[in-house]
């Protein structure tokens, strides 16, 4: 996976501004960005550090450099990297309708078969680091906190059961670009002891090794949370 500046980075920083630049500019996939030169001087920039800046969003597929011609857009729903869409959420661009239906899509297909293959595959540590991640959430929810931290743990240690670590690293692109989502979904305290009962069940369905029971756990656990975020859609189409 591609390293994604951290925030307060000047690259991050540079980005951050230059996303919401190509944005606002309407530009589309083939369109020719403004040189460097233009860029530095538009951001009041160094040119080294616009040449960093480019170059990160040249790994991501975001642009393409060709010789002795510029600096292009790419079109990124085609050739872009998982990690475009994880910058955009670290860098608080908020994600398109269309981009939050499919992301929701390919979530449930992933954490639907990561849980059967849990279930099939878990060894005993694997229970145990379930175990100790919901004892610290009970912790956690207890003291009237936040849990977004402990459930992405919670579902990454699911994937991680399954023993195939590509996997989880395409999983927690998911958990990285929904982090913001997640704190405010559990922010007012009213969700996580539902979530917390959902990923008992889940865990309890992969500890006795019954791929179906933990597949229907998981499913009415994500409908729950899908269902969430559609009604913020319609809210955001609304306006409200």
């Amino acid at each position: 996976m591609i390293a994604i500046p951290a925030a307060g980075d000047e690259r991050a920083n540079l980005i951050g501004r230059l996303l919401p630049f190509i944005a606002h500019r309407r530009l589309e996939p083939g369109d020719r960005l403004p040189s460097e030169r233009e860029l530095a001087e538009r951001f009041g920039a160094s040119r080294g550090a616009v040449r960093e800046a480019l170059a990160v969003l040249e790994a991501l597929r975001i642009i393409e450099r060709r010789p002795n011609s510029g600096i292009y857009l790419r079109p990124v729903e085609r050739q872009g990297s998982i990690e475009a869409i994880v910058l955009q959420a670290e860098l608080g661009i908020p994600l398109t309708e269309a981009e939050v239906h499919e992301v929701v899509e390919l979530r449930r297909i992933l954490e639907m078969q990561a849980v059967r293959l849990a279930a099939e595959r878990r060894l005993a540590e694997d229970v145990a680091r379930l175990d100790e991640i919901l004892a610290r959430t009970d912790a956690v929810i207890a003291a009237a906190g936040n849990p977004a931290d402990e459930d992405a743990a919670f579902h990454l240690a699911m994937v991680e059961a399954t023993g195939n670590h590509v996997f989880l690293r395409v999983v927690n692109a998911f958990y990285l670009m929904s982090r913001n989502r997640r704190r405010a979904y559990f922010a007012d305290g009213s969700r996580a002891p539902l979530s917390q009962r959902q990923h008992r069940a889940m865990r309890d369905a992969v500890a006795a090794g019954d791929p179906d029971g933990a597949e229907a756990a998981m499913g009415g656990h994500l409908r729950g949370v899908e269902s969430y975020w559609m009604e913020l859609l319609e809210k955001r189409a609304r306006g409200d």
